[in-house]
């Protein structure tokens, strides 16, 4: 066993490797080692470390990226601080009553992070997304955050002015900010337009703690007019949503994941895979004492806390009260939000889509939902034959085609109630009672088998395959397909394997670049 010293100083240096690759993006190992400052083989055994752990990964280009295991401890530290599912559902409620875009935002460090939000229907706002971090001098969700906050807190940001503009409307010095706090603790709620985005509104309501300090701040936001011209109503939705989140606040107790962790603290060689054992008891507990945590990883209590200790100092662990239990950092948010914005499905898609095509011959393609539509945002051709339908940037109806199905049937029933409602609205489609019972079959059929094939349904003697692809939270994000003519897709087995498989396997690929629960879907 090495020295207590030894261990508690590796663990810190592979959070601040951690730290440097969220800061940096995708570095070399080299350049690592000058930011941490320690040698290159320290670093290299330590990036291999935190790779086996998940916790970093290789791009493309051999560079370390931050690895899909932080999107797992960023969920679960946002599980242990509020009801989700709740948060969900107040959120969409906001979104279906205003069109707008709404979201939840906490305060860490300084700055406010989006700890979810559910996009407006027609425009996404890309600045306001999740796991987006906000400075806490400029937007309406950062004021109530502010306003709310010790004495100290303010005084603390009003000396860091000037500000940086991050729009027109950005306040830039300490003056014009203590106005806009003022005026927002006054009223108990903020709006604002042009501070973050020009041409974009927000109003943002505070969310308390049980104690009555503040805990987040519910916002909705879109363009300008959309908002000005519902103010009112906003105020009342978001107000209404705002106090019910608090009311719930009061009674929120954390429930432990379901999964169950059988390897000990003992039975691993690395410090930095312990460390990275006893952040996933930490995580499945959600909220654990040091005693809890001891008796999972089968090691003494002194081992436990220590670890305990460095991790807590490095941000990744939050204990409640000075001897009370811990819980996974709100640092592992920002850490996976950060992830979250680096992550580009459509560079990733490239080659996926490239190799099953050079194995086939045959148009390898993706899509992603726009409302009712599916539309192909990447596209490499056949060789022999090419559909017209869905070109790049072309869309199709959601319950149409191969790839459009694989989007909508991995949905939940209350998407498909909402979605055949709207399309049963149109002049072309009829979705009478038996219509609708034999649309509901067919996706059922899509979820049990996995994928979608559509066979001579819109184009002759063409056919194609539709494979979904997750997200780290196991929701459905994009199609992949495959498609040509029906023998090439539907018959020939390409070296062994079918086109089917070929289509799973890129799907399944895609959804592990995106930290997909494995598997995917059950």
């Amino acid at each position: 066993m090495k020295p207590a010293a030894n261990i508690i100083q590796l663990v810190t240096k592979a959070t601040q490797v951690v730290d440097e690759i969220s800061n940096l993006g995708p570095s070399t190992s080299a350049e690592l080692a000058k930011a941490v400052n320690e040698p290159r083989p320290s670093v290299y055994r330590i990036v291999s470390a935190l790779e086996q752990s998940g916790l970093v990964r290789r791009s493309d280009d051999g560079r370390v990226e931050l690895g899909t295991q932080i999107l797992h401890l960023g969920e679960a530290a946002a599980d242990a601080i509020i009801d989700r599912e709740l948060l969900a559902t107040e959120l969409s409620s906001i979104q279906r009553q205003l069109g707008l875009t709404a979201s939840f935002w906490i305060p860490r460090n300084d700055t406010a992070v989006c700890l979810e939000q559910v996009d407006a229907t027609d425009v996404d706002l890309y600045e306001l997304s999740s796991g987006r971090i906000l400075p806490l001098h400029a937007g309406a969700a950062s004021h109530v955050l502010l306003a709310f906050q010790p004495a100290e807190v303010l005084e603390s940001v009003l000396g860091a002015a000037p500000y940086e503009r991050l729009s027109s409307k950005t306040p830039t010095d300490a003056v014009t900010l203590r106005s806009h706090i003022e005026e927002t603790r006054h009223q108990g709620w903020r709006l604002e337009v042009n501070e973050v985005v020009d041409g974009i509104a927000a109003i943002s309501f505070p969310v308390l703690n049980p104690d009555g300090t503040i805990f987040g701040s519910l916002t909705a936001a879109g363009l300008v007019d959309q908002v000005l011209d519902q103010q009112e109503e906003a105020k009342s939705v978001i107000a209404k949503a705002a106090q019910t989140l608090t009311k719930a606040m009061r009674d929120f107790v954390p429930k432990p994941a379901e999964r169950v962790l059988s390897t000990s603290i003992n039975n691993i060689s690395s410090i930095i895979a312990k460390a990275n054992a006893l952040m996933e008891a930490l995580a499945n507990e959600r909220i654990s004492t040091s005693a809890r945590l001891t008796e999972i990883l089968d090691e003494p209590v002194s081992s436990v806390y220590r670890m305990l200790a460095t991790l807590a100092e490095a941000g990744w662990v939050e204990q409640l009260g000075p001897r009370g239990a811990f819980r996974i950092g709100s640092k592992l948010i920002s850490l996976s939000g950060k992830l979250l914005n680096d992550l580009d499905l459509r560079r990733a898609a490239v080659p996926v889509l490239r190799s099953i095509h050079e194995a086939t011959g045959e148009t390898a393609f993706m899509c992603i939902r726009r409302n009712t539509r599916a539309v192909c945002i990447e596209r490499v051709d056949g060789k022999r034959v090419n559909s017209r339908l869905l070109s790049l940037g072309g869309s199709l109806p959601l319950h149409t085609g191969a790839a459009p199905r694989a989007l909508l049937a991995f949905e939940d029933r209350q998407t498909w109630d909402d979605y055949a409602t709207v399309v049963s609205q149109t002049a072309d489609i009829q979705f009478d009672a038996r219509a609708r019972t034999k649309f509901y079959a067919d996706l059922e059929a899509i979820r049990s088998a996995g994928y979608s094939v559509s066979d001579d349904d819109l184009t002759p003697g063409i056919a194609a395959i539709g494979a979904p692809v997750f997200d780290h939270k196991g929701h459905v994000v994009a199609s992949l397909s495959v498609s040509g003519l029906r023998a090439g897709i539907l018959t020939e087995a390409v070296d062994g394997r079918t086109v089917i498989e070929l289509a799973r396997d890129g799907a399944r690929r895609l959804s592990e670049y995106l930290g997909a629960p494995i598997p995917a879907h059950s």
